[in-house]
């Protein structure tokens, strides 16, 4: 029998000199979970904001076969698609990160007719 309650007594002992730290792993677990939904949410809405630019330019009815209509993607369109989809609240820079990056990995970003001021704050920070 004592040497039941000398191990109740040890894992009682364990248990409390194990929660906190227990309870740090779950929170920064919980943590890098909210934090990979939050990104994979704002990459679907600037996705979402990318196709519905190129389907618009896609929509436009030729009319000279020399002049391309151009694609028109903005930081506000990434913003609006996030907040209609998601109710996601989106800060400017972030939204603008997420589209240059989407712009680049879809091979829009050399398009010569893009017209996206997504670049545009990252040649202001230029020294």
């Amino acid at each position: 029998m004592a040497w039941f309650l000398g191990t109740v007594l040890t894992l009682a002992l364990l248990a409390a000199l194990l929660t906190p730290q227990l309870h740090r792993i779950e929170q920064e677990r919980r943590q890098r979970r909210a934090d990979e939904h939050y990104r994979k949410q704002l990459q679907a809405a600037t996705d979402h904001a990318i196709t519905t630019a190129v389907r618009a330019r896609l929509a436009e009815p030729v009319v000279d076969l020399h002049i391309t209509i151009p694609m028109r993607v903005s930081v506000g369109d990434v913003i609006a698609r996030a907040h209609e989809d998601f109710a996601l609240d989106v800060p400017r820079d972030h939204a603008a990160a997420m589209l240059r990056h989407r712009l680049e990995f879809r091979g829009h970003a050399r398009w010569p007719d893009l017209i996206t001021d997504a670049f545009d704050d990252e040649e202001d920070q230029t020294p």
